[in-house]
């Protein structure tokens, strides 16, 4: 049989397609969901800021007296915990420390180095421009705001300047409340418990930071969860109460577990008016005393408006900082309220508009009903700022395009923060005095190129007019905050402040001219200052001269404030105080230029000393004297607990910083806070842990504060004097004060 060939005519079965290779890089850098353009402008953007943050903060002196805390914390975790500011675990520092958490672990990890201290709060900074940009886009659902939100936040002066220092509580504060903002936005947009309760977490974590201040955003979130949540009525108010409560338990459980530990097994509390309450040293001492001397004479709009005055975010010296946008910031709340008038009750964007408004209005009315000594307080400002202003420009751009009435807001938004800026601009005509004309230049060719896309409909004009428009709006903040690279003239503040800018250093700087004055509503000769009234904060450039410092709210000491590394000194005299709060000059102000101020140079560092530690470097600013003296302590220190007693925090921050020496701060930060008594202080003598007590020259606790000693702090110094041997060595160098060694027996 023949066999013949046939033809398979069978279709075969189609193939399934083959599925496209996933290549995460690729996707991760340009995600389906967003522009192409949006992702690499992220990482552009946060590598800016991280190239300014970290240059910044490791060319920033660092705040000794923070660092100081941050070493002991490092030692053990019961230090970690309560917060010791010295090895020991004898006291704390007059504020919660749960800013210092990250740079303690830092340094327990690294060890001691001033970029172990440094680098965590460049970290809190990208977090912030990363955590902005998801936030702004989730608000409005657009990549371009989102972008140009974080790029606003990033070259804002003030953010610059803080996240580009070490030791500030601000950084972690505005890290923190930037993340309760994100996790509110989507609590509020879909209703999610669990969102608004992390919100509450943040919240509280931001509470450890700054304390009080954390708390203002909670009854706008509260109101605006209650108006905008899709939920019925009933069960919005169980959120909103459970958000509460979540707030409250993360914000508070820190305070219980010091309190309910027996005084005996923890440090004593700093800034407690000598109550050793945890409670009195927050609320009272750090809050409600900021609000006990506003000043009703002065005039927030002049020249560096003072740290009392009702227009203090309006002038010159805080201005600069953060207010280059407020025109920008307020034409876009006004025009994003107007555009959403007609959505539901449950939009998003309206609810949004609703919380950057609440939040940056109530935070600006407590900042001017309070004092504020330094100006990174208002870093928290930024966000808000930056998130409206990045909305009303593509908002009022989109509107212009499409020839809705609104948008000839757009143009009035140029021309009204190109006005202001130039008038800031104007209060220091020796800092960039070529940038207002071209900032005018580019605000009216914007303007005009605007208006002549109306008349012709042409969109490259279109496209020119907001480009230079927007150019002409953030020139300004932008040329202030990328100074802060130009340290040889001290454009990036002082270890003790944070400011960009020629304003660098002057607030909150003890020493200059007349000294700060008064501290936290405190009056003095020097005017302008946080604290004070009229002309440049802190006093002239001159660094010399006389003056008197007064004032002082709820045993808040006046005068400057710990670890200041930048102020010259002046000749000062006492003043009052209320609650017994001493007057002059914070311990830590630098010893580098010479007045008459009372307070001994002590080498490096001690009672008016270094404050600043070597930007970059170990941290180490003892001088040979300062080593010496440690040298032969640690010789002759035995088996006592410490090596040595100062007569307050500020005496011993250099110590502790750099060798990590078991120094007793007697007194604490303000030196006279009541630890130890006389009795407690003869107590450690007769067991052995104490031994030496180094006094300044000038009388110890007086000297470093500008008054002449009081409380146990005064009657301790008189029996030191009285019944102890001054040592006669060579190691022990006059430069660094009186040395004595007090007998057990």
């Amino acid at each position: 049989m023949a066999i013949t060939a046939t033809q398979d005519t069978t279709v075969p079965a189609s193939e399934p397609p083959r599925p496209s290779r996933f290549r995460p890089s690729r996707d991760w850098l340009f995600p389906a969901d967003q522009p192409r353009w949006a992702r690499p402008g992220l990482l552009a953007v946060a590598a800016l800021a991280a190239l300014i943050f970290t240059w910044g903060a490791f060319h920033t002196a660092t705040n000794n007296f923070y660092a100081a805390d941050a070493r002991s914390m490092s030692m053990s975790w019961k230090n970690f915990l309560y917060g010791a500011f010295d090895p020991a675990g004898s006291v704390t520092i007059d504020k919660l420390w749960g800013f210092l958490w990250p740079q303690a672990l830092a340094v327990k990890i690294f060890g001691y180095h001033a970029w172990a201290l440094a680098l965590p709060e460049a970290i809190e900074g990208v977090i912030s421009v990363l955590v902005l940009y998801r936030l702004a886009r989730r608000w409005t659902g657009r990549s371009d705001v989102a972008l140009l939100s974080a790029g606003l936040f990033t070259l804002t002066p003030i953010v610059a300047a803080t996240f580009g220092h070490s030791g500030l509580e601000d950084n972690a504060l505005t890290m923190c409340l930037i993340l309760a903002t994100d996790a509110f936005q989507r609590a509020a947009n879909e209703g999610r418990l669990r969102s608004l309760a992390l919100s509450g977490f943040w919240i509280g974590m931001a509470f450890q930071t700054k304390m009080v201040q954390a708390w203002t955003v909670v009854p706008i979130f509260g109101l605006v969860y209650l108006i905008c949540a899709p939920h019925p009525l009933l069960k919005r108010i169980r959120h909103t109460l459970a958000f509460g409560a979540v707030t409250a338990v993360a914000s508070l459980w820190l305070m219980v577990v010091v309190q309910l530990t027996p005084a005996a097994d923890r440090p004593f509390i700093d800034g407690s008016n000598g109550s050793n309450n945890i409670f009195t040293m927050v609320f009272d001492y750090n809050f409600t005393s900021r609000f006990g001397s506003l000043s009703s004479t002065t005039s927030g709009g002049s020249f560096g408006g003072g740290g009392s005055d009702w227009g203090k975010l309006l002038g010159a010296s805080f201005a600069s900082q953060i207010g280059w946008l407020y025109p920008l910031a307020l034409i876009a709340l006004v025009f994003g309220l107007i555009k959403a008038r007609g959505a539901g009750r449950a939009d998003g964007v309206r609810a949004g508009y609703l919380m950057w408004g609440g939040t940056l209005g109530i935070t600006a009315l407590a900042f001017s009903a309070g004092t504020i000594p330094h100006s990174q307080y208002m870093t928290v400002l930024a966000p808000g700022l930056a998130a409206l202003g990045a909305a009303g420009i593509v908002g009022m751009f989109r509107a212009f395009r499409d020839g809705e009435k609104l948008g000839w807001l757009l143009p009035a938004a140029i021309a009204a923060t190109v006005l202001w800026a130039t008038r800031l601009s104007y209060e220091n005509t020796v800092f960039l005095s070529w940038l207002p004309p071209l900032v005018i230049a580019l605000g009216l060719a914007s303007i005009l190129l605007l208006i002549a896309y109306r008349v012709r409909r042409i969109g490259k004009v279109l496209a020119a007019g907001i480009v230079l428009g927007t150019a002409a709006m953030v020139a300004t903040p932008a040329a202030w905050a990328l100074s802060t690279f130009d340290t040889s003239d001290g454009y990036n503040g002082t270890s003790i402040n944070a400011a960009a800018g020629p304003y660098s250093g002057q607030f909150g700087s003890a020493g200059r001219t007349g000294g700060m004055s008064g501290g936290p509503g405190g009056s003095g000769s020097t005017s302008g200052g946080p604290g004070g009234t009229g002309q440049m904060p802190g006093g002239s450039s001159s660094d010399t001269g006389s003056g008197s410092s007064s004032g002082g709210l709820g045993g808040a000491p006046s005068g400057g404030f710990p670890g200041s590394s930048s102020g010259s000194s002046g000749s000062t005299s006492s003043g009052s105080s209320n609650s017994g709060a001493p007057s002059g000059g914070f311990p830590g102000s630098s010893s580098s230029e010479s007045g008459s101020s009372g307070a001994p140079s002590m080498g490096g560092g001690g009672m008016g000393g270094g404050g600043g530690s070597t930007p970059g470097g170990s941290g180490s600013t003892l001088s040979t004297a300062q080593e010496q003296l440690l040298t032969y302590l640690k010789a002759h220190q035995g088996s006592a607990k410490y090596l040595f007693a100062v007569m307050s925090s500020g005496d011993a921050e250099d110590y502790i910083a750099n060798a990590g020496a078991s120094v007793l701060p007697v007194g604490g930060f303000s030196g006279n806070n009541g630890y130890p008594s006389l009795a407690q202080f003869k107590e450690l003598i007769a067991k052995g842990e104490l031994k030496y007590v180094l006094l300044s020259s000038s009388g110890g606790m007086g000297a470093g504060m500008g008054g002449s000693g009081s409380g146990s702090t005064s009657a301790i110094e008189s029996w030191v004097k009285a019944n102890c041997k001054a040592v006669s060595s060579s190691s022990v160098s006059s430069s660094v004060g009186t040395l004595y060694v007090c007998s057990s027996s």
